[in-house]
């Protein structure tokens, strides 16, 4: 997906966040902010919104000699979802169809993006996502392929998250599938890592692989090609929020097996592909690219 001219005052407000996740002077954040406007300058408009975040942010790394600003965050978001998680999983396995509830509790984590806004309410993004489920809902198409077929990519998003990603793939596992689950090889924003998969114990019920890349999303120039050929091969591959919503799209042989998992926070996005602001959306990667032409490319 390319950038939007509304996607650049997103890149600063992120470099922000970065900021005062370690509390940088305000007068060291003008300095950096000035700074970044000529480097936003260089970015190639035609990449993906994800891959020039991701470029801005480690920048801003360098700016303020921090190669990991989240990390005491991330510790928190995780802390947090762990406490959760007893009484949302008993949730989940009493459900008539737990899968489908997996998916929701799964969507909820979604909330935990401290890029964007660092004030979220858990337990209200829980029972929304429980009460209305999703806006555009494409599970019976995701059931199906999975009762088909054995091995399930995830490709993870944040920390605190991927706690709620947890009792998705333990579904998963009761489903006799392989399931194989991504993150990040280093830090990038609040993005989840190995570490991350360790301390929550993601690792012992899923192959988690790294990335290859400490990018947003999974950008397909820059990913390793162990993490191509599970995107290209699997016959599922989730993909969790904004910058993978971003970037799995390059692989385009395989969108009839993805589906993308996410609640709408970006309004631009939201007003160019016709979503509902704030909304939650299990779709389908064939009638996004549908949605695209016909919203994005006309």
């Amino acid at each position: 997906m390319k950038s939007l001219v509304d996607c650049i005052h997103c890149y600063l407000k992120q470099a922000v966040s970065c900021m005062e996740m370690i509390n940088v002077p305000d007068e060291k954040k003008v300095e950096v902010l000035y700074s970044l406007m000529d480097f936003i300058k260089t970015l190639e408009p035609s990449a993906s919104p994800a891959y020039n975040s991701s470029l801005v942010l480690l920048k801003t790394y360098e700016f303020i000699n921090n190669s990991d600003p989240y990390y005491e965050a991330k510790k928190s978001s995780n802390k947090l979802a762990l406490e959760l998680y007893p009484k949302l999983k008993e949730k989940v396995s009493r459900a008539s169809d737990a899968l489908y509830e997996a998916l929701k509790a799964s969507v909820a984590g979604n909330v935990i993006d401290l890029g964007i806004q660092r004030d979220f309410n858990i337990d209200k993004e829980l029972e929304h996502a429980f009460d209305f489920g999703f806006w555009i809902d494409d599970y019976p198409l995701l059931r199906e392929k999975i009762e088909r077929g054995k091995n399930v990519v995830v490709i993870g998003d944040n920390a605190g998250e991927i706690v709620f990603d947890k009792i998705l793939v333990e579904m998963l596992n009761e489903m006799k599938k392989n399931v194989y689950y991504i993150v990040k090889s280093g830090p990038v924003l609040n993005d989840a890592t190995k570490e991350d998969a360790e301390e929550v114990s993601m690792s012992k019920i899923a192959n988690v692989i790294e990335s290859g890349a400490a990018l947003l999303g999974v950008p397909k120039d820059f990913v390793s090609e162990q993490v191509k050929n599970l995107i290209s091969t699997a016959d599922v591959i989730i993909s969790k929020g904004q910058a993978n919503f971003e970037t799995v799209d390059d692989f385009e042989d395989v969108q009839a097996n993805v589906f993308y998992l996410l609640k709408i926070k970006c309004e631009y996005l939201a007003k160019k592909l016709k979503f509902k602001q704030g909304s939650l959306v299990l779709i389908n990667g064939e009638k996004l690219k549908e949605r695209k032409e016909k919203y994005l490319l006309k």
